[in-house]
């Protein structure tokens, strides 16, 4: 285990326990209640054999209290103390239990919004480095481990180690010689375990890994499958998950096989203890020393000192792969976002619209922190209201001109404005909300066509959401389902061809009442019938909103007010282009 891990883990966690630290306050007495009560329990016996049996007499507390109490009549009492301490001792676990599953169902859901909401502010390119179903890992699987380290193994620990402390307290005060066998005994175990516990944590972060692995690639085939079955590749698929897999049962093996050792080597140890201490008390008791009564309590307390064997594989187990939980969520939110609100940014209302980039370049970067520059001094202004169309090659940097308007990335120079203010300068909350976007990469969560249309927060009429599907030509569509807009919707539009998706998305982007609507080939995969609907119904939203149309398609040239080219990372005129094609209109007349 690496040095530093649980104080890091510990700095940058302790903050979610803190919240609950009374509720933790009063686990910990419990632990302490159910500890002392533990210590207690084997002592109505012990007087029970002593004094009730063997007719020894009663120790002077309980002589000072009725000294006529004949050997039958201490029978009664001392099996009714015996109940009563396990019954305290009980409850105690069981309140202790309903508060750390309580604590722990919070602190579950607070550690999966924390990370969620940091993943939300990472990059785009966060996917690079980060296969999707890793991320799903590390945001269900790895809180859920991590937090069952912090509420379930370490108050289990806690309680092993009081009742541990206060047994072999006991143990010392009754009979020394023995107190100090049980003494050397646990160092003893907790050495053997440490010393398993390192090789047993860095085999369970290496499964770990693994299984993200899987998880990844079993998320990328389920969701290209169509593609899987068009390119018949399903044995390549069967194959690689195949591959990945064994390394995953292979890692998994030998964080078993380490277990088993240790689980070995721990029981071995364990019927070592236990023959030292029976065996040296029964010679204790055939020489005068001990009693039977006490032999038995020490029986009682070697078995507690030893119940955190027979656990302790599965607890360092536990604690392995909590601690390799905790160091991946560390990792992931160690990972810095790229763009956050600067401390003077400020919230805006309802803007006008005019945007503008100065100068602008950006390279994504690759592994070695360098990249390809994509935009080498871009330069454009849209003014509001205004309908400007902005072409180029793939790969040119369209996208990326989207991106740098709603600052999913910051230029490494230049300036983009909004209304004639940084962008940098606004909250990141208000800056977006100006914008109405649809972008190429169109996702639709599973819900009903209803909850695909209506923007988060809001409440929309069906009069408003068929107007919206009329407009990209899906209204008769929808109306010909039984289900209406409550019809349900797969994962991501999959009961949807490809333009329809893309419709649904673009009627989405016209519900948001928003200033800016930026689109990205808003008419890919729509037919000719369906495309005039969509110009028409851009033509009359445009005086109302600014627009920026990343398109190929010449019936958006013709509406627009200005029409850019990105050429080799600059914006220049594309105006030229909307002139030949009217020429070459003439030309043909």
């Amino acid at each position: 285990m690496k040095r530093g891990v649980v104080s890091r883990l510990s700095r940058a966690f302790r903050g979610d326990l803190w919240t609950h630290r009374w509720a933790l306050v009063l686990s910990t007495v419990l632990e302490i209640v159910a500890a002392g009560a533990a210590i207690l329990t084997p002592w109505p016996l012990k007087l029970l054999i002593d004094s009730a049996i063997a007719h020894k007499p009663l120790p002077p507390l309980l002589r000072a209290l009725d000294p006529g109490l004949s050997p039958e009549a201490l029978v009664l009492p001392l099996a009714a103390g015996y109940v009563l301490i396990t019954a305290i001792g009980a409850a105690a676990v069981a309140w202790q239990k309903i508060i750390d599953a309580r604590v722990a169902e919070q602190v579950n859901l607070e550690l999966r919004d924390r990370v969620l909401m940091h993943v939300q502010a990472l990059p785009p390119t966060i996917r690079a480095t980060h296969r999707s179903g890793e991320l799903v890992l590390r945001l269900v699987d790895d809180v859920k481990v991590f937090v069952r380290l912090q509420m379930r193994t370490v108050p289990l620990i806690f309680r092993y180690a009081t009742t541990g402390t206060l047994t072999l307290a006991v143990m010392f005060w009754i009979e020394p010689r023995l107190g100090l066998v049980g003494l050397v005994i646990v160092p003893a175990l907790i050495a053997v375990a440490l010393w398993n516990g390192r090789q047993l944590h860095e085999a369970s972060r290496e499964k770990r890994h693994h299984e993200g692995e899987v998880a990844g690639l079993a998320q990328e085939i389920v969701r290209g499958l169509p593609t899987v079955q068009v390119l018949g590749a399903e044995e390549h698929a069967r194959e690689r998950f195949g591959a990945t897999n064994a390394r995953s049962l292979e890692a998994g093996m030998h964080e078993t096989r380490l277990e088993v050792g240790m689980e070995r080597s721990l029981t071995i140890a364990k019927g070592v203890a236990v023959a030292v201490v029976i065996g040296g008390g029964a010679l204790l008791v055939l020489r005068g020393s001990l009693t039977v009564g006490v032999l038995t309590v020490f029986a009682s307390y070697i078995s507690n000192l030893l119940k955190p064997v027979e656990k302790i594989n599965d607890l360092a187990s536990a604690v392995s792969k909590g601690l390799a939980a905790g160091e991946r969520l560390l990792a992931l939110l160690e990972h810095a976002p790229e763009v956050r609100d600067a401390p003077a940014a400020v919230q805006i209302g309802r803007a006008r619209g005019a945007l503008e980039l100065e100068d602008v370049h950006f390279a994504y970067p690759d592994s070695g922190g360098r990249g390809a520059a994509v935009l080498r001094g871009a330069t454009l202004r849209l003014e509001p209201g205004s309908f400007t169309v902005l072409l180029g090659k793939s790969g040119a940097g369209k996208s990326t001109i989207v991106s740098l308007l709603l600052r999913l990335f910051d230029p490494s120079a230049g300036t983009v404005r909004l209304d004639g203010r940084p962008i940098t300068g606004i909250s990141l909350r208000s800056l977006r909300a100006q914008f109405a976007v649809m972008i190429q990469d169109t996702h639709l969560f599973a819900g009903t066509v209803r909850e695909a249309l209506t923007p988060p927060g809001a409440e929309m009429a069906d009069e408003r959401l068929w107007e919206a599907l009329g407009r990209v030509g899906l209204d008769g569509f929808f109306r010909g389902l039984t289900a209406g807009l409550d019809t349900p919707l797969g994962e991501d539009g999959v009961d949807l061809s490809g333009g329809q998706r893309r419709r649904v998305a673009l009627a989405r982007a016209f519900l948001l009442d928003r200033p800016i609507l930026v689109l990205d080939e808003p008419l890919e995969g729509v037919d000719t019938a369906n495309e005039a609907l969509i110009v028409e119904a851009l033509k009359r939203i445009r005086d109302r909103r600014t627009c920026l149309v990343i398109t190929h398609r010449p019936s958006l040239l013709d509406c627009a007010d200005a029409v850019y080219r990105l050429e080799g990372g600059r914006i220049v005129d594309g105006m030229s282009i909307v002139r030949g094609r009217g020429s070459a209109a003439g030309a043909g007349q």
